[in-house]
């Protein structure tokens, strides 16, 4: 079984690739995400390699091995069902939930986190919106469009929020930005500019950041 620093950093890797495909991912952006050192991401990498769950290539970085990638999911699996039951359950806030995940989440059995999947009711998406994968590792089908991609004018939902700080969940939160929220760009600044949005259940309209909006997935409503 991996350490509790391998599984971040197979998780991490994991995320970086697109969640489910075999991208190949430079060393330095794996140190970047995990937030150590180029040398020490070179040096877990070197074991990871050596448990046989990366392959590392010469200017190309690394790439999970189907081991590796399993082991990934389940990880992933296990954070995103926790982080779903102390919201939903136990009612803690979602920018905090990650965090006191962290404290918990390595050393919880498999045992356990399927008695929460099922008291949850089989969630498919966790408090941010992320795809939760099933006892297979499998991931809910459909693919969200990111925030800055969307047309104007179009009825949307918010789906995801994808790794932003608990102080900018926080924000979001404040200001009615959930997943499941429905939204419309009313008009969109040129060359990666800001975004005014109408909220459902708001007056005002909410202007966000350009880098913001690439942190926020929709879905067209129908």
């Amino acid at each position: 079984m991996p350490s509790e620093s391998e599984e971040n950093y197979l998780r991490a890797i994991w995320k970086l690739t697109g969640e489910d495909s075999e991208a190949w991912i430079p060393t330095g952006m794996v140190a970047e995400r995990v937030g150590v050192s180029p040398p020490s991401a070179t040096n877990m990498v070197q074991q990871l390699c050596e448990r046989g769950w990366l392959n590392h290539k010469r200017y190309h970085g690394v790439c999970l091995t189907t081991e590796g990638r399993e082991l990934a999911v389940q990880t992933v699996r296990r954070h995103r069902i926790l982080e779903t039951y102390l919201a939903k359950i136990l009612e803690v806030p979602w920018d905090r939930v990650d965090s006191e995940v962290e404290r918990l989440e390595h050393a919880v059995s498999e045992d356990l986190i399927c008695r929460m999947e099922e008291a949850l009711d089989y969630p498919d998406r966790d408090p941010h919106g992320s795809p939760i994968p099933d006892r297979h590792g499998n991931l809910p089908s459909g693919r969200d469009l990111f925030l800055y991609q969307a047309p104007l004018s179009v009825p949307l939902k918010v789906a995801r929020v994808i790794d932003a700080l608990p102080e900018v969940l926080n924000w979001l939160g404040e200001r009615g930005i959930k997943p499941g929220v429905k939204i419309s760009i009313q008009s969109k600044e040129p060359a990666g500019g800001p975004l005014l949005l109408a909220v459902t259940g708001q007056q005002q309209s909410l202007a966000i950041s350009g880098e913001l909006a690439r942190s926020i997935c929709v879905t067209e409503i129908d």
